[in-house]
């Protein structure tokens, strides 16, 4: 369950387990998606280290490419079965330690960054049922239909792990089915409804509030404190590349040396480089992030040229600006200016 990450889609606070699931469904089908990590500056061993956290970003490049290459329908629904509730590591095991499924869902809500999900969660108590709701940025998209269908395979399975059920009472999908709407069906086992005003998860409020043979509330303190530790630890990395952004943009049209800021934010260049890894980014990922959001404030000013805005962004012509332009947006300076004031060229124009 996976939070607030769609909300800054560079900002690294995701685990990975999406991706390392969908890694190893790729394995089964004979299909490498050793191009799509390496887009996403990212390695098999990297994603196997327990200290990654990755983007929204990142996610949504190896998700795309997986769409395009794993002949799988409703590929959401076979990463998301596979990961049992322990595939969320600390958090799973204060799940299992609640008092009951409810409980459980609320600790999930609770510490859904920390889950691994790329999408927002929410629970509210309906009649007789607790309905957990998801949403993504962008719903209509095939990774946006990849997510829902993913989160709501996971948090079936995991229900399944802790509790005395085996499906839940009823699905709605804010989309409709690209393909035999069967599929959903049986996966989940219950009721299926597409095209409705929300994605959401019912379970019966009898069967979430009955006591999980799995409860133990000693373990679930000493998880929760080491959770709670876990999320003060995410703040402060975000916080770091923040102000480290902040830095950036302050000093351009000059790009400072990396050893400079490890002086500015009072820690050696070993240490700020040690931490950015930590949260799936560098020194150039954060260099590059603020180049292209300021290109997009840049290119929106008429009183710009394409000189003018390399120059503001630290590039030494206006042929470095091009290679980025066309990485970012897939667009050259010329068509990314037309784009923004309604004018037509071609996208190398």
């Amino acid at each position: 369950m996976g939070g607030d990450a769609f909300l800054a889609p560079s900002s690294a606070i995701v685990t990975p387990n999406i991706i390392r699931h969908l890694l190893l469904v790729a394995d089964d089908h004979g299909v490498s998606l050793e191009r799509a990590l390496r887009s996403a500056s990212l390695t098999r061993a990297t994603v196997d280290s327990a200290a990654l956290r990755v983007s929204y970003r990142q996610g949504r490049i190896i998700i795309e490419k997986a769409l395009e290459l794993i002949p799988v329908a409703a590929l959401g629904l076979e990463v998301g079965r596979r990961q049992p509730i322990t595939a969320s590591g600390l958090l799973g095991l204060a799940m299992m330690s609640s008092a009951t499924l409810l409980d459980a869902v609320r600790i999930g809500l609770r510490f859904q960054n920390l889950a691994g999900s790329m999408v927002r969660w929410q629970s509210a108590v309906e009649v007789a049922s607790v309905v957990v709701t998801a949403t993504v940025p962008d719903v209509g998209s095939p990774v946006g239909r990849f997510l829902i269908e993913e989160g709501f395979a996971n948090i079936t399975r995991m229900a399944q792990d802790v509790a005395r059920i085996t499906a839940p009472r009823q699905i709605q999908l804010a989309f409709a089915p690209e393909r035999d709407p069967r599929v959903y069906a049986e996966h989940f086992g219950c009721a299926v409804e597409f095209s409705t005003d929300r994605n959401a998860w019912h379970v019966p409020l009898q069967t979430a509030n009955e006591p999980l043979p799995t409860a133990e509330p000693w373990t679930l303190r000493e998880t929760v404190a080491l959770l709670e530790a876990r999320m003060g630890t995410i703040a402060q990395r975000q916080e770091l590349v923040a102000v480290l952004a902040a830095h950036i943009e302050d000093a351009l049209p000059e790009v400072r040396p990396f050893a400079e800021y490890g002086h500015l934010l009072a820690m050696s260049e070993r240490t700020l480089r040690r931490r950015l890894v930590e949260v799936g980014s560098s020194y150039s990922q954060v260099v590059d992030d603020v180049r292209k959001r300021l290109a997009t404030e840049l290119f929106a000013e008429p009183a710009y040229n394409a000189a003018e805005i390399a120059y503001r962004l630290g590039y030494d012509d206006e042929r470095s600006l091009r290679r980025s332009t066309l990485r970012w947006f897939g667009l050259s300076p010329k068509a990314l200016r037309a784009a923004a004031h309604g004018t037509e060229t071609s996208p190398a124009g």
